[in-house]
């Protein structure tokens, strides 16, 4: 394990980075969080209906602590589980812009705020995730409290799941507009596929790192993204078909794993950890 280390600290250009995430973050919840019927004035791009920009809302509102927990964060461990998600999600989204240019108010203020926002995340947190690797202990190394095995179990599954979904919907949104529970084009099912890809992602990331120390960080967007989706589909209630199977199947998800994420937090602080530090030469 020569060069590596344990607790390997975080650079100042991942914090630089994180902080202007978290501006993007806050620019996108202050539009289609809080005012979503407002997305044609203020937003990249009009998103009809109006919840269907709130529920993406909700989601940009429950990545906010993924993103601001990390700036107070010590060691690179402890943020790892979020990186690559993130380099996905950006290039779901931007590849989505590309394949919809037409549909974008392009020019305007809240056009270049999304495209900076989706074009430099992925080669600064591939370039990052790299460094900051070649510098790290890999999973399983050293002291852990490793993440109970039913729920590491699930958070794999579920995350392959819902990531190979929302591949399978991003390839061929026409595949889940018939079964929405409210209207959809192909540009918004791509914009909401990018999103549970993130969502898999992450599950999936927490389960291949298997301790609860590096996991918790995706779990505070995992616990409050249900919340937030069912506050924004409460405040549209007229506009959503509520007896959508797949909105329940979606909610469904969403608490379940949300759920898990508690116990978690209720629990791990009684887990004894196990191993023993590795030497660093």
């Amino acid at each position: 394990m020569s060069g590596t280390q344990l607790q390997t600290p975080i650079r100042w250009p991942l914090r630089v980075w994180m902080a202007v995430e978290v501006l993007f973050g806050l620019a996108a919840i202050s539009t289609v969080f809080l005012r979503p019927e407002d997305t044609a004035s203020s937003f990249a791009w009009p998103i009809r209906p109006a919840v269907m920009a709130a529920v993406l809302g909700a989601f940009y509102l429950a990545s906010a602590l993924v993103f601001v927990l990390p700036l107070f964060a010590k060691d690179w461990q402890q943020v790892r589980v979020m990186v690559l998600p993130t380099a996905a999600f950006s290039t779901a989204m931007l590849l989505a812009t590309f394949l919809h240019w037409d549909k974008f108010s392009v020019g305007t203020f809240p056009f270049l705020i999304w495209f900076a926002s989706y074009v430099l995340p992925p080669p600064i947190f591939v370039a990052l995730y790299v460094w900051h690797q070649r510098r790290a202990a890999p999973p399983g190394a050293g002291i852990e409290i490793p993440v109970i095995g039913w729920a590491r179990t699930l958070f794999r599954f579920n995350g392959v799941a819902v990531s190979a979904l929302a591949l399978v919907g991003f390839a061929a949104p026409g595949l889940l507009v018939t079964a929405a529970p409210w209207e959809l084009t192909p540009l918004t099912t791509r914009a909401l596929c990018g999103w549970l890809l993130a969502v898999g992602l992450l599950q999936a990331s927490m389960a291949w790192e298997g301790d609860w120390r590096r996991a918790r960080l995706a779990t505070t967007m995992l616990m409050v993204l249900p919340v937030g989706v069912l506050f924004q589909l409460a405040r549209f209630a007229d506009q959503v078909d509520w007896g959508s199977r797949a909105l329940w199947v979606l909610l469904a998800d969403l608490s379940a794993v949300a759920v898990v994420c508690g116990y978690l937090w209720a629990t791990a602080g009684a887990d004894r950890p196990v191993g023993r530090p590795a030497a660093v030469p």
